[in-house]
Protein backbone atom coordinates (compact mmCIF):
# COMPACT_ATOMS: atom_id res chain seq x y z
CA UNK A 1 0.00 0.00 0.00
CA UNK A 2 1.51 3.21 -1.15
CA UNK A 3 1.84 6.32 0.96
CA UNK A 4 3.99 8.70 -1.04
CA UNK A 5 2.06 11.90 -0.39
CA UNK A 6 2.17 13.93 2.80
CA UNK A 7 -1.04 14.76 4.66
CA UNK A 8 -1.87 17.99 6.46
CA UNK A 9 -3.87 16.93 9.48
CA UNK A 10 -6.73 19.13 10.48
CA UNK A 11 -6.94 20.70 13.93
CA UNK A 12 -9.26 18.10 15.36
CA UNK A 13 -6.47 15.55 15.11
CA UNK A 14 -4.33 17.49 17.57
CA UNK A 15 -5.85 15.44 20.35
CA UNK A 16 -5.72 11.67 20.68
CA UNK A 17 -8.67 9.84 19.18
CA UNK A 18 -10.45 6.59 19.97
CA UNK A 19 -10.77 4.37 16.92
CA UNK A 20 -14.00 4.37 14.99
CA UNK A 21 -14.38 0.62 15.39
CA UNK A 22 -16.66 -0.40 18.20
CA UNK A 23 -17.23 -3.46 20.38
CA UNK A 24 -19.25 -6.15 18.64
CA UNK A 25 -22.82 -6.23 20.01
CA UNK A 26 -23.83 -9.28 22.00
CA UNK A 27 -26.24 -11.61 20.21
CA UNK A 28 -29.81 -11.78 21.53
CA UNK A 29 -30.45 -13.98 24.55
CA UNK A 30 -33.17 -16.04 22.84
CA UNK A 31 -30.63 -18.18 20.98
CA UNK A 32 -30.50 -21.91 21.60
CA UNK A 33 -27.24 -23.73 22.39
CA UNK A 34 -26.26 -27.03 20.84
CA UNK A 35 -26.74 -28.74 17.52
CA UNK A 36 -24.74 -28.58 14.35
CA UNK A 37 -24.68 -26.68 11.08
CA UNK A 38 -23.81 -28.30 7.75
CA UNK A 39 -22.46 -26.42 4.73
CA UNK A 40 -20.71 -27.53 1.54
CA UNK A 41 -17.55 -26.52 -0.29
CA UNK A 42 -16.39 -27.23 -3.83
CA UNK A 43 -13.09 -28.60 -2.48
CA UNK A 44 -11.31 -29.14 0.77
CA UNK A 45 -8.95 -26.66 2.41
CA UNK A 46 -5.49 -26.27 0.87
CA UNK A 47 -3.88 -25.39 4.20
CA UNK A 48 -4.62 -24.61 7.84
CA UNK A 49 -1.83 -22.03 7.96
CA UNK A 50 -3.39 -18.53 7.85
CA UNK A 51 -0.35 -16.97 6.17
CA UNK A 52 -0.63 -19.17 3.09
CA UNK A 53 -4.40 -19.45 2.64
CA UNK A 54 -5.51 -17.82 -0.61
CA UNK A 55 -8.54 -19.96 -1.50
CA UNK A 56 -12.02 -19.35 -0.14
CA UNK A 57 -12.38 -22.93 1.15
CA UNK A 58 -9.36 -22.53 3.45
CA UNK A 59 -10.29 -18.97 4.42
CA UNK A 60 -13.85 -19.93 5.39
CA UNK A 61 -12.60 -22.64 7.73
CA UNK A 62 -9.81 -20.51 9.17
CA UNK A 63 -12.33 -17.77 9.89
CA UNK A 64 -13.99 -20.18 12.32
CA UNK A 65 -10.73 -21.48 13.85
CA UNK A 66 -8.79 -18.23 14.23
CA UNK A 67 -9.35 -14.70 15.50
CA UNK A 68 -7.85 -11.28 14.91
CA UNK A 69 -7.51 -8.05 16.81
CA UNK A 70 -10.27 -6.37 14.79
CA UNK A 71 -12.95 -7.81 12.52
CA UNK A 72 -15.03 -6.17 9.81
CA UNK A 73 -18.72 -6.73 10.44
CA UNK A 74 -19.84 -8.15 7.08
CA UNK A 75 -23.39 -6.87 7.55
CA UNK A 76 -22.58 -3.26 8.47
CA UNK A 77 -19.22 -3.07 6.69
CA UNK A 78 -17.70 -1.46 9.79
CA UNK A 79 -14.67 -2.64 11.83
CA UNK A 80 -15.37 -4.02 15.30
CA UNK A 81 -13.05 -4.87 18.16
CA UNK A 82 -12.35 -8.57 18.61
CA UNK A 83 -9.31 -9.73 20.58
CA UNK A 84 -8.55 -6.06 21.18
CA UNK A 85 -10.78 -4.35 23.74
CA UNK A 86 -9.63 -0.82 22.88
CA UNK A 87 -7.76 1.08 20.19
CA UNK A 88 -6.37 4.60 20.59
CA UNK A 89 -4.62 6.87 18.09
CA UNK A 90 -1.85 9.32 18.89
CA UNK A 91 -2.52 13.02 18.14
CA UNK A 92 -0.71 12.82 14.79
CA UNK A 93 -2.35 9.49 13.84
CA UNK A 94 1.09 7.99 13.36
CA UNK A 95 0.73 5.57 16.27
CA UNK A 96 -2.11 3.36 17.40
CA UNK A 97 -2.22 1.53 20.71
CA UNK A 98 -4.25 -1.67 21.07
CA UNK A 99 -5.08 -3.29 24.38
CA UNK A 100 -5.99 -6.97 24.45
CA UNK A 101 -8.92 -8.32 26.38
CA UNK A 102 -8.13 -9.80 29.75
CA UNK A 103 -7.96 -13.57 30.11
CA UNK A 104 -7.71 -14.48 26.42
CA UNK A 105 -6.60 -18.02 25.66
CA UNK A 106 -6.07 -20.18 22.61
CA UNK A 107 -8.15 -23.30 22.01
CA UNK A 108 -5.61 -25.42 23.93
CA UNK A 109 -6.03 -23.23 27.02
CA UNK A 110 -2.67 -21.43 26.68
CA UNK A 111 -2.82 -17.66 27.39
CA UNK A 112 -2.89 -15.31 24.41
CA UNK A 113 -0.73 -12.25 25.08
CA UNK A 114 1.12 -9.43 23.36
CA UNK A 115 3.95 -11.88 22.71
CA UNK A 116 1.71 -13.81 20.32
CA UNK A 117 0.87 -10.62 18.43
CA UNK A 118 4.57 -9.73 18.15
CA UNK A 119 5.36 -13.24 16.94
CA UNK A 120 2.59 -13.09 14.32
CA UNK A 121 3.93 -9.89 12.79
CA UNK A 122 7.52 -11.14 12.98
CA UNK A 123 6.57 -14.13 10.84
CA UNK A 124 4.47 -12.06 8.43
CA UNK A 125 7.34 -9.64 7.78
CA UNK A 126 10.01 -12.34 7.46
CA UNK A 127 11.38 -12.04 3.90
CA UNK A 128 12.12 -15.77 3.93
CA UNK A 129 8.40 -16.51 4.27
CA UNK A 130 6.66 -15.00 1.24
CA UNK A 131 3.02 -14.27 2.00
CA UNK A 132 0.32 -11.88 0.81
CA UNK A 133 -0.14 -10.35 4.26
CA UNK A 134 3.34 -8.83 4.14
CA UNK A 135 2.29 -6.70 1.16
CA UNK A 136 -1.07 -5.86 2.71
CA UNK A 137 0.59 -4.66 5.92
CA UNK A 138 2.98 -2.22 4.29
CA UNK A 139 2.31 1.49 3.85
CA UNK A 140 4.41 3.29 1.29
CA UNK A 141 6.53 0.16 0.94
CA UNK A 142 7.42 0.20 4.65
CA UNK A 143 6.25 -2.17 7.36
CA UNK A 144 4.60 -1.26 10.63
CA UNK A 145 6.76 -1.13 13.76
CA UNK A 146 5.23 -2.93 16.75
CA UNK A 147 6.23 -2.15 20.33
CA UNK A 148 5.15 -4.20 23.32
CA UNK A 149 4.11 -2.10 26.32
CA UNK A 150 3.02 -4.95 28.57
CA UNK A 151 1.38 -8.38 28.28
CA UNK A 152 -1.85 -6.84 27.00
CA UNK A 153 -0.77 -3.63 25.29
CA UNK A 154 0.98 -2.95 21.99
CA UNK A 155 1.72 0.19 20.01
CA UNK A 156 1.85 0.15 16.22
CA UNK A 157 4.01 2.88 14.68
CA UNK A 158 3.00 3.75 11.11
CA UNK A 159 5.28 5.00 8.32
CA UNK A 160 2.54 7.51 7.50
CA UNK A 161 -1.05 8.16 8.51
CA UNK A 162 -3.45 5.64 6.99
CA UNK A 163 -7.21 6.11 7.32
CA UNK A 164 -8.42 2.52 6.72
CA UNK A 165 -5.80 1.04 9.09
CA UNK A 166 -8.36 -0.75 11.24
CA UNK A 167 -9.61 -2.69 8.22
CA UNK A 168 -6.16 -4.19 7.62
CA UNK A 169 -6.31 -6.08 10.90
CA UNK A 170 -9.34 -8.05 9.70
CA UNK A 171 -7.01 -10.23 7.59
CA UNK A 172 -4.51 -10.94 10.40
CA UNK A 173 -5.16 -13.96 12.60
CA UNK A 174 -3.05 -14.12 15.74
CA UNK A 175 -0.76 -17.15 15.77
CA UNK A 176 0.11 -19.19 18.89
CA UNK A 177 3.77 -18.53 19.60
CA UNK A 178 4.05 -21.47 21.96
CA UNK A 179 3.04 -23.85 19.17
CA UNK A 180 4.65 -22.36 16.08
CA UNK A 181 7.82 -20.64 17.26
CA UNK A 182 9.88 -23.88 17.45
CA UNK A 183 8.98 -24.68 13.82
CA UNK A 184 9.70 -21.09 12.80
CA UNK A 185 13.16 -21.01 14.43
CA UNK A 186 13.99 -24.34 12.79
CA UNK A 187 13.08 -22.94 9.37
CA UNK A 188 10.05 -25.21 9.00
CA UNK A 189 7.22 -22.68 9.25
CA UNK A 190 6.34 -22.90 5.55
CA UNK A 191 5.41 -26.56 6.01
CA UNK A 192 3.56 -25.98 9.29
CA UNK A 193 -0.15 -26.70 9.59
CA UNK A 194 -0.62 -28.41 6.25
CA UNK A 195 -3.72 -30.48 5.62
CA UNK A 196 -2.02 -33.62 6.95
CA UNK A 197 -1.31 -32.01 10.34
CA UNK A 198 -3.09 -33.81 13.23
CA UNK A 199 -6.20 -31.87 14.26
CA UNK A 200 -4.98 -31.50 17.85
CA UNK A 201 -1.97 -29.48 16.65
CA UNK A 202 -4.07 -26.79 14.94
CA UNK A 203 -4.57 -24.15 17.62
CA UNK A 204 -6.40 -20.85 17.27
CA UNK A 205 -8.40 -18.27 19.20
CA UNK A 206 -11.60 -18.56 17.15
CA UNK A 207 -14.96 -20.02 18.21
CA UNK A 208 -14.26 -23.53 16.89
CA UNK A 209 -11.51 -26.16 16.90
CA UNK A 210 -10.60 -28.67 14.23
CA UNK A 211 -11.91 -32.15 15.01
CA UNK A 212 -11.07 -33.89 11.75
CA UNK A 213 -10.32 -33.37 8.10
CA UNK A 214 -11.10 -36.25 5.77
CA UNK A 215 -9.75 -35.42 2.28
CA UNK A 216 -12.43 -35.53 -0.37
CA UNK A 217 -15.19 -35.89 2.21
CA UNK A 218 -15.48 -33.32 5.00
CA UNK A 219 -13.93 -30.96 7.54
CA UNK A 220 -15.47 -31.09 11.01
CA UNK A 221 -15.15 -28.33 13.60
CA UNK A 222 -16.29 -28.44 17.23
CA UNK A 223 -16.85 -25.63 19.70
CA UNK A 224 -13.85 -24.10 21.42
CA UNK A 225 -14.49 -24.30 25.19
CA UNK A 226 -11.93 -21.52 25.79
CA UNK A 227 -13.53 -18.97 23.45
CA UNK A 228 -13.88 -15.56 25.08
CA UNK A 229 -17.23 -14.29 23.79
CA UNK A 230 -20.48 -14.33 25.76
CA UNK A 231 -24.02 -13.43 24.75
CA UNK A 232 -26.32 -10.92 26.45
CA UNK A 233 -27.12 -13.49 29.18
CA UNK A 234 -23.41 -14.23 29.63
CA UNK A 235 -23.75 -17.67 28.08
CA UNK A 236 -20.57 -18.85 26.37
CA UNK A 237 -20.33 -18.80 22.60
CA UNK A 238 -20.41 -20.42 20.13
CA UNK A 239 -23.91 -21.81 20.36
CA UNK A 240 -23.25 -24.65 17.95
CA UNK A 241 -21.57 -27.88 19.03
CA UNK A 242 -20.41 -28.71 15.50
CA UNK A 243 -19.84 -27.04 12.17
CA UNK A 244 -19.41 -29.44 9.25
CA UNK A 245 -18.01 -28.55 5.82
CA UNK A 246 -18.91 -31.27 3.30
CA UNK A 247 -16.80 -31.47 0.15
CA UNK A 248 -19.13 -31.51 -2.87
CA UNK A 249 -17.26 -30.53 -6.06
CA UNK A 250 -20.30 -30.31 -8.35
CA UNK A 251 -22.35 -27.11 -8.04
CA UNK A 252 -25.57 -28.82 -9.08
CA UNK A 253 -25.02 -31.50 -6.44
CA UNK A 254 -24.54 -28.83 -3.76
CA UNK A 255 -27.78 -27.15 -4.77
CA UNK A 256 -29.65 -30.47 -4.75
CA UNK A 257 -28.35 -31.25 -1.25
CA UNK A 258 -29.61 -27.88 -0.06
CA UNK A 259 -33.01 -28.44 -1.69
CA UNK A 260 -33.27 -31.80 0.04
CA UNK A 261 -32.41 -30.35 3.45
CA UNK A 262 -28.95 -31.89 3.76
CA UNK A 263 -27.28 -28.46 3.94
CA UNK A 264 -28.23 -25.54 6.18
CA UNK A 265 -26.63 -22.69 4.20
CA UNK A 266 -25.79 -22.06 0.54
CA UNK A 267 -24.03 -19.03 -0.89
CA UNK A 268 -23.94 -17.60 -3.41
CA UNK A 269 -26.81 -18.90 -5.51
CA UNK A 270 -27.91 -17.88 -9.00
CA UNK A 271 -31.22 -16.19 -9.87
CA UNK A 272 -32.31 -19.45 -11.54
CA UNK A 273 -31.59 -21.38 -8.35
CA UNK A 274 -33.46 -18.79 -6.31
CA UNK A 275 -36.48 -19.29 -8.54
CA UNK A 276 -36.33 -23.07 -8.04
CA UNK A 277 -36.42 -22.54 -4.27
CA UNK A 278 -39.52 -20.35 -4.33
CA UNK A 279 -41.94 -23.10 -3.27
CA UNK A 280 -39.83 -23.78 -0.17
CA UNK A 281 -39.64 -20.06 0.52
CA UNK A 282 -43.44 -19.93 0.30
CA UNK A 283 -43.63 -22.87 2.70
CA UNK A 284 -41.29 -20.95 5.06
CA UNK A 285 -38.82 -23.80 5.31
CA UNK A 286 -35.98 -21.78 3.82
CA UNK A 287 -35.03 -18.13 3.31
CA UNK A 288 -33.60 -16.63 0.13
CA UNK A 289 -32.02 -13.22 0.61
CA UNK A 290 -31.01 -10.87 -2.20
CA UNK A 291 -28.38 -8.54 -0.76
CA UNK A 292 -28.28 -6.31 -3.83
CA UNK A 293 -25.21 -5.51 -5.96
CA UNK A 294 -22.24 -7.63 -4.96
CA UNK A 295 -18.55 -6.73 -4.95
CA UNK A 296 -18.11 -8.50 -8.31
CA UNK A 297 -18.09 -6.17 -11.33
CA UNK A 298 -18.13 -7.45 -14.90
CA UNK A 299 -15.67 -5.32 -16.88
CA UNK A 300 -14.30 -4.98 -20.40
CA UNK A 301 -11.05 -3.20 -21.18
CA UNK A 302 -8.50 -2.66 -23.94
CA UNK A 303 -4.81 -3.47 -23.61
CA UNK A 304 -3.04 -0.08 -23.40
CA UNK A 305 0.30 -1.57 -22.39
CA UNK A 306 3.08 -0.39 -24.75
CA UNK A 307 4.89 -3.66 -24.02
CA UNK A 308 2.03 -5.70 -25.43
CA UNK A 309 3.29 -7.84 -28.33
CA UNK A 310 1.52 -8.33 -31.64
CA UNK A 311 -1.03 -5.50 -31.41
CA UNK A 312 -1.00 -3.76 -34.80
CA UNK A 313 -0.18 -0.06 -34.81
CA UNK A 314 -3.65 0.86 -36.06
CA UNK A 315 -5.35 -0.99 -33.22
CA UNK A 316 -3.07 0.60 -30.63
CA UNK A 317 -4.17 3.99 -31.92
CA UNK A 318 -7.87 3.07 -31.64
CA UNK A 319 -7.53 1.64 -28.14
CA UNK A 320 -5.65 4.71 -26.88
CA UNK A 321 -8.23 7.14 -28.25
CA UNK A 322 -10.71 7.88 -25.46
CA UNK A 323 -13.45 8.36 -28.06
CA UNK A 324 -13.11 4.72 -29.09
CA UNK A 325 -13.49 3.51 -25.50
CA UNK A 326 -16.44 5.83 -24.95
CA UNK A 327 -18.06 4.62 -28.17
CA UNK A 328 -17.78 0.99 -27.05
CA UNK A 329 -19.27 1.94 -23.68
CA UNK A 330 -22.23 3.66 -25.33
CA UNK A 331 -22.75 0.69 -27.68
CA UNK A 332 -23.20 -1.90 -24.91
CA UNK A 333 -26.72 -2.45 -23.57
CA UNK A 334 -26.04 -2.97 -19.86
CA UNK A 335 -29.69 -3.32 -18.90
CA UNK A 336 -30.04 -6.15 -21.41
CA UNK A 337 -27.03 -7.85 -19.83
CA UNK A 338 -28.66 -7.56 -16.41
CA UNK A 339 -32.03 -8.81 -17.66
CA UNK A 340 -30.89 -11.65 -19.92
CA UNK A 341 -27.73 -12.98 -18.25
CA UNK A 342 -28.76 -12.39 -14.63
CA UNK A 343 -32.57 -12.57 -14.88
CA UNK A 344 -32.79 -8.98 -13.71
CA UNK A 345 -30.68 -9.68 -10.60
CA UNK A 346 -27.87 -7.31 -11.55
CA UNK A 347 -27.32 -3.55 -11.72
CA UNK A 348 -25.83 -1.60 -14.64
CA UNK A 349 -22.68 0.20 -13.51
CA UNK A 350 -20.35 2.77 -15.05
CA UNK A 351 -17.63 2.92 -12.40
CA UNK A 352 -15.84 1.06 -9.59
CA UNK A 353 -18.81 1.11 -7.18
CA UNK A 354 -22.54 0.54 -7.84
CA UNK A 355 -25.19 3.22 -7.25
CA UNK A 356 -26.19 1.48 -3.99
CA UNK A 357 -22.76 2.13 -2.44
CA UNK A 358 -22.34 5.06 -0.01
CA UNK A 359 -19.15 5.83 -1.97
CA UNK A 360 -21.00 6.24 -5.28
CA UNK A 361 -20.64 9.57 -7.09
CA UNK A 362 -23.87 10.41 -8.98
CA UNK A 363 -22.07 13.21 -10.82
CA UNK A 364 -19.67 10.86 -12.59
CA UNK A 365 -20.39 10.40 -16.27
CA UNK A 366 -22.53 7.44 -17.32
CA UNK A 367 -22.95 5.76 -20.69
CA UNK A 368 -26.58 4.75 -21.30
CA UNK A 369 -27.15 2.50 -24.28
CA UNK A 370 -26.90 4.84 -27.28
CA UNK A 371 -25.72 3.28 -30.58
CA UNK A 372 -26.21 6.60 -32.37
CA UNK A 373 -23.78 8.36 -30.04
CA UNK A 374 -21.38 5.42 -30.38
CA UNK A 375 -21.39 5.70 -34.18
CA UNK A 376 -20.90 9.48 -33.95
CA UNK A 377 -17.80 9.08 -31.79
CA UNK A 378 -16.38 6.49 -34.18
CA UNK A 379 -17.05 8.80 -37.12
CA UNK A 380 -15.28 11.64 -35.31
CA UNK A 381 -12.22 9.38 -35.25
CA UNK A 382 -12.53 8.80 -38.99
CA UNK A 383 -13.89 5.29 -38.53
CA UNK A 384 -16.67 4.81 -41.07
CA UNK A 385 -18.04 2.01 -43.23
CA UNK A 386 -16.19 2.76 -46.47
CA UNK A 387 -17.12 -0.37 -48.44
CA UNK A 388 -20.67 -1.06 -47.26
CA UNK A 389 -19.90 -4.37 -45.49
CA UNK A 390 -21.30 -3.21 -42.15
CA UNK A 391 -17.85 -2.89 -40.51
CA UNK A 392 -16.23 0.51 -40.08
CA UNK A 393 -12.70 1.09 -41.37
CA UNK A 394 -10.02 3.66 -40.63
CA UNK A 395 -8.51 6.01 -43.23
CA UNK A 396 -6.00 3.30 -44.27
CA UNK A 397 -8.81 0.81 -44.87
CA UNK A 398 -8.18 -1.31 -41.77
CA UNK A 399 -11.47 -2.88 -40.61
CA UNK A 400 -12.17 -2.17 -36.93
CA UNK A 401 -11.96 -5.57 -35.30
CA UNK A 402 -10.43 -6.92 -32.11
CA UNK A 403 -10.18 -10.17 -30.18
CA UNK A 404 -11.73 -10.36 -26.71
CA UNK A 405 -10.26 -12.90 -24.28
CA UNK A 406 -12.41 -14.25 -21.48
CA UNK A 407 -12.80 -17.24 -19.20
CA UNK A 408 -13.47 -20.57 -20.89
CA UNK A 409 -16.17 -22.73 -19.36
CA UNK A 410 -17.82 -19.79 -17.59
CA UNK A 411 -21.37 -19.64 -19.00
CA UNK A 412 -22.05 -16.20 -17.53
CA UNK A 413 -18.99 -14.62 -19.09
CA UNK A 414 -19.50 -16.38 -22.40
CA UNK A 415 -23.09 -15.10 -22.62
CA UNK A 416 -21.94 -11.57 -21.79
CA UNK A 417 -19.27 -11.86 -24.49
CA UNK A 418 -21.81 -12.94 -27.11
CA UNK A 419 -24.13 -10.07 -26.26
CA UNK A 420 -21.27 -7.55 -26.42
CA UNK A 421 -20.25 -9.05 -29.75
CA UNK A 422 -23.75 -8.39 -31.12
CA UNK A 423 -24.01 -4.87 -29.63
CA UNK A 424 -20.71 -3.85 -31.19
CA UNK A 425 -21.58 -5.43 -34.55
CA UNK A 426 -24.52 -3.05 -34.71
CA UNK A 427 -22.18 -0.03 -34.59
CA UNK A 428 -19.75 -1.52 -37.08
CA UNK A 429 -17.16 -3.20 -34.83
CA UNK A 430 -16.35 -6.88 -35.28
CA UNK A 431 -15.40 -8.79 -32.10
CA UNK A 432 -13.86 -12.27 -32.02
CA UNK A 433 -14.35 -14.06 -28.69
CA UNK A 434 -11.37 -16.09 -27.46
CA UNK A 435 -12.20 -18.20 -24.37
CA UNK A 436 -9.10 -19.25 -22.43
CA UNK A 437 -8.49 -21.48 -19.42
CA UNK A 438 -8.30 -19.31 -16.30
CA UNK A 439 -4.61 -19.79 -15.55
CA UNK A 440 -3.60 -19.11 -19.15
CA UNK A 441 -5.88 -16.08 -19.27
CA UNK A 442 -4.38 -14.46 -16.17
CA UNK A 443 -0.87 -15.19 -17.45
CA UNK A 444 -1.64 -13.20 -20.59
CA UNK A 445 -3.22 -10.34 -18.66
CA UNK A 446 -0.60 -10.00 -15.93
CA UNK A 447 2.60 -11.43 -17.45
CA UNK A 448 2.93 -11.70 -21.24
CA UNK A 449 0.34 -8.98 -22.08
CA UNK A 450 -0.37 -10.93 -25.28
CA UNK A 451 -4.00 -9.99 -25.94
CA UNK A 452 -6.06 -7.11 -27.34
CA UNK A 453 -9.05 -6.77 -25.02
CA UNK A 454 -10.29 -8.58 -21.94
CA UNK A 455 -13.61 -9.46 -20.31
CA UNK A 456 -13.50 -10.56 -16.68
CA UNK A 457 -15.17 -10.25 -13.31
CA UNK A 458 -13.30 -8.06 -10.83
CA UNK A 459 -14.01 -9.21 -7.27
CA UNK A 460 -13.15 -6.92 -4.36
CA UNK A 461 -12.61 -8.02 -0.78
CA UNK A 462 -14.08 -4.97 0.94
CA UNK A 463 -16.64 -2.20 0.48
CA UNK A 464 -14.07 0.50 1.33
CA UNK A 465 -12.14 2.28 -1.48
CA UNK A 466 -8.96 0.82 0.01
CA UNK A 467 -9.99 -2.45 -1.68
CA UNK A 468 -9.20 -0.74 -5.01
CA UNK A 469 -5.62 0.02 -3.97
CA UNK A 470 -4.27 -2.65 -6.31
CA UNK A 471 -6.64 -1.76 -9.16
CA UNK A 472 -6.89 1.97 -9.75
CA UNK A 473 -3.33 3.21 -8.98
CA UNK A 474 -0.91 2.85 -11.87
CA UNK A 475 1.43 0.56 -9.92
CA UNK A 476 -1.29 -2.05 -9.22
CA UNK A 477 -1.11 -5.59 -10.58
CA UNK A 478 -4.88 -5.45 -11.25
CA UNK A 479 -4.53 -2.16 -13.16
CA UNK A 480 -5.17 -4.47 -16.07
CA UNK A 481 -5.19 -2.01 -18.96
CA UNK A 482 -1.50 -1.29 -18.16
CA UNK A 483 -0.36 -2.90 -14.89
CA UNK A 484 2.61 -2.20 -12.64
CA UNK A 485 3.73 1.05 -14.24
CA UNK A 486 7.03 2.47 -13.00
CA UNK A 487 5.51 5.94 -13.33
CA UNK A 488 2.06 6.97 -14.54
CA UNK A 489 1.75 6.68 -18.31
CA UNK A 490 -0.81 9.48 -18.54
CA UNK A 491 -1.67 12.67 -16.72
CA UNK A 492 -5.08 11.33 -15.69
CA UNK A 493 -3.48 8.21 -14.19
CA UNK A 494 -1.10 10.45 -12.24
CA UNK A 495 -4.11 12.31 -10.86
CA UNK A 496 -5.78 9.05 -9.83
CA UNK A 497 -2.58 7.93 -8.08
CA UNK A 498 -2.41 11.13 -6.05
CA UNK A 499 -6.11 11.12 -5.20
CA UNK A 500 -6.03 7.49 -4.06
CA UNK A 501 -3.02 8.15 -1.84
CA UNK A 502 -4.54 11.27 -0.36
CA UNK A 503 -7.88 9.63 0.42
CA UNK A 504 -6.03 6.81 2.18
CA UNK A 505 -4.41 9.40 4.44
CA UNK A 506 -7.48 11.51 5.05
CA UNK A 507 -9.49 10.85 8.22
CA UNK A 508 -12.37 13.26 7.55
CA UNK A 509 -15.08 11.02 5.96
CA UNK A 510 -16.54 13.85 3.88
CA UNK A 511 -13.13 14.79 2.52
CA UNK A 512 -12.36 11.13 1.77
CA UNK A 513 -15.63 10.83 -0.09
CA UNK A 514 -14.88 13.97 -2.12
CA UNK A 515 -11.47 12.64 -3.13
CA UNK A 516 -12.89 9.30 -4.22
CA UNK A 517 -15.69 11.12 -6.06
CA UNK A 518 -13.02 12.77 -8.17
CA UNK A 519 -11.39 9.39 -8.85
CA UNK A 520 -14.73 8.11 -10.17
CA UNK A 521 -15.14 11.17 -12.40
CA UNK A 522 -11.71 10.64 -13.97
CA UNK A 523 -12.34 6.93 -14.48
CA UNK A 524 -15.72 7.55 -16.10
CA UNK A 525 -14.31 10.22 -18.41
CA UNK A 526 -11.36 8.15 -19.64
CA UNK A 527 -13.03 4.69 -19.35
CA UNK A 528 -9.89 2.51 -19.09
CA UNK A 529 -12.29 -0.04 -17.59
CA UNK A 530 -15.69 -0.29 -19.26
CA UNK A 531 -17.76 -1.32 -16.25
CA UNK A 532 -20.84 -3.33 -17.23
CA UNK A 533 -22.94 -4.81 -14.40
CA UNK A 534 -22.65 -5.83 -10.77
CA UNK A 535 -24.49 -9.07 -10.13
CA UNK A 536 -26.65 -9.36 -7.03
CA UNK A 537 -25.39 -11.46 -4.15
CA UNK A 538 -28.12 -13.99 -3.36
CA UNK A 539 -27.84 -16.38 -0.41
CA UNK A 540 -30.05 -19.11 1.02
CA UNK A 541 -30.50 -20.64 4.47
CA UNK A 542 -32.85 -22.96 6.27
CA UNK A 543 -35.50 -21.00 8.13
CA UNK A 544 -34.40 -22.48 11.46
CA UNK A 545 -30.91 -20.92 11.35
CA UNK A 546 -30.84 -18.02 13.76
CA UNK A 547 -28.68 -14.88 14.01
CA UNK A 548 -27.99 -14.96 10.28
CA UNK A 549 -26.34 -11.67 9.29
CA UNK A 550 -25.34 -12.01 5.63
CA UNK A 551 -22.93 -9.51 4.14
CA UNK A 552 -21.26 -8.62 0.86
CA UNK A 553 -17.73 -9.42 2.09
CA UNK A 554 -16.71 -13.12 2.21
CA UNK A 555 -17.45 -15.25 4.11
CA UNK A 556 -20.98 -14.09 3.33
CA UNK A 557 -22.80 -16.29 5.89
CA UNK A 558 -20.25 -17.77 8.29
CA UNK A 559 -18.37 -14.63 9.29
CA UNK A 560 -20.31 -14.60 12.61
CA UNK A 561 -20.35 -18.38 13.07
CA UNK A 562 -20.07 -18.02 16.85
CA UNK A 563 -23.55 -16.40 16.92
CA UNK A 564 -25.37 -18.82 14.61
CA UNK A 565 -27.74 -21.33 16.11
CA UNK A 566 -30.38 -23.83 14.99
CA UNK A 567 -33.89 -23.78 16.41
Amino acid sequence: MDGRMSLRLSLFLLVSAIASCSPAPSPPSSAKSGGRLVVAQASGPKTFNPLFADDQESLSILGCLMAGLIRINRQTGQPELELAESLTYSPDRMQVTLRLRQGLTFSDGHPLTAEDVLFTFEVIYDPNIPNALADLLTIGGRKLEIRRQDDRTLTFVLPSAYAPLERLFDAVYILPKHRLEPLYREGRFRSAWGISTPASEIVGAGPFMLKEYVPGQRTVLVRNPHYWKRDARQRPLPYLDELIFLIVPDRNARFLKFQQGELDLLAPITPEEAAQLQSQVDARTIRVLDLGPSLISEILWFNLNPKAPRIPTAKRAWFRDVRFRQAVSFAIDRQALADVVFSGKATPIWGPVPPSSPWYNPRARIYPHDPTQARALLAAMGLTDRNGDGIVEDSQGHPVTFTLVTTAGNPIRERIGLMIQEDLRRVGIRVQLVPLEAKSLLARIEQSFDYEAGLLGLALGDTDPSALGNVLPSWGTSHWWYPQQKKPATEWERQIDELMIEQMRTFDPARRKALFDRVQEIMSEHVPFIYLVARDLIVAAKANVGNLKPGLIPDFLLWNAEELYVQ
